[in-house]
């Protein structure tokens, strides 16, 4: 049985030092959605659109030009939501998810599976394309990270009073898979929302716009419209004893439509960043370090 973790009241945490990082200013890319910063080259991060535009991937660095236009073929773009690196047999990959369903109407997500692109790219194919369904039933979705050690895909819903988290198999058999639901949260809810928080953030919901897990998976963090969430996970632990326990959690500086974030390459380091042109990229150095004994 899915793991559940009861409705935490949330005292105001302390401010978590964001600071600007760059600014992306490209009009192909109005509605940033999903970010996953590169391992390979240390200061470019991969990106994609929102639902309206193709299937293609983004590559901008820290003066926020953008580098590389990729086309993914073959791949549909319904709702993308999230992208995830991550390091498979000595191979640097990323899962994109086709995991938006604002209405709640898709049978099936999906989510392609592909090695990162070189910089100079202009196409790449997936390696995989899985298609999925939920147990309970379609899910908006906008979480997404890989455990690539576990052998995994993670993904948490959106917005609910309890929020499902699921895993599915990084290598799937034939055919349309069924997600596993692995827990059933409600994550920390702040009192009073700030100005900033959207229309989509009534109070007593905390809506997930992003999701990353650490490079040693031990931390798994996710965003709100105005929080940041940490869960740490001890070694050989399962997802489901450490969901149970309340994650850290930092404010999120005052920005409209949060939708992305990654974790960068140190593991501790957190990037965000908002829809919108001109896009603000902000990060908080070593934030997600361990607390002392």
């Amino acid at each position: 049985m899915p793991a559940m973790m009861a409705p935490v009241a949330m005292a105001e945490p302390a401010p978590a030092a964001f600071e600007a990082l760059t600014t992306v200013k490209d009009r192909e890319l109005p509605e940033l959605s999903g970010l996953a910063a590169s391992r390979r080259w240390p200061g470019i991060y991969w990106a994609h659109n929102d639902s309206g535009d193709g299937p293609r991937l983004f590559a901008f660095n820290r003066r926020g030009q953008v580098i590389a236009r990729v086309e993914v073929e073959g791949a549909d773009a319904m709702d993308w939501e999230d992208i995830a690196l991550y390091e498979r047999d000595g191979r640097s990959w990323l899962a994109v998810g086709d995991i938006g369903d604002n209405l709640a109407f898709r049978n099936t997500a999906t989510i392609y599976l592909m090695p990162e692109p070189e910089l100079d790219a202009s196409r790449v194919e997936p390696a995989r394309r899985i298609d999925f369904r939920y147990p309970d039933g379609p899910r908006d979705a906008e979480g997404l990270a890989v455990d690539a050690e576990g052998g995994h895909i993670l993904v948490m819903e959106k917005g609910a009073p309890r929020v499902g988290f699921y895993r599915l198999p990084l290598d799937p058999g034939p055919g349309v898979q069924t997600a596993e639901r692995l827990a059933t949260v409600q994550l920390p809810v702040p009192g009073k929302l700030p100005p900033a928080a959207p229309l989509a953030a009534p109070r007593g919901r905390v809506s997930v716009t992003a999701m990353d897990l650490s490079r040693d998976g031990l931390r798994l963090a996710m965003i709100s419209y105005s929080r940041l969430f940490c869960f740490d996970r001890l070694p050989g632990e399962s997802w489901a004893e450490t969901l149970a326990r309340p994650p850290r959690v930092w404010p999120l500086p005052k920005q409209r439509g949060l939708e992305a974030m990654a974790i960068e390459a140190d593991g501790l380091s957190v990037v965000v960043a908002p829809e919108g042109i001109p896009t603000p990229v902000l990060r908080a150095r070593r934030i997600l370090a361990p607390l002392a004994p």
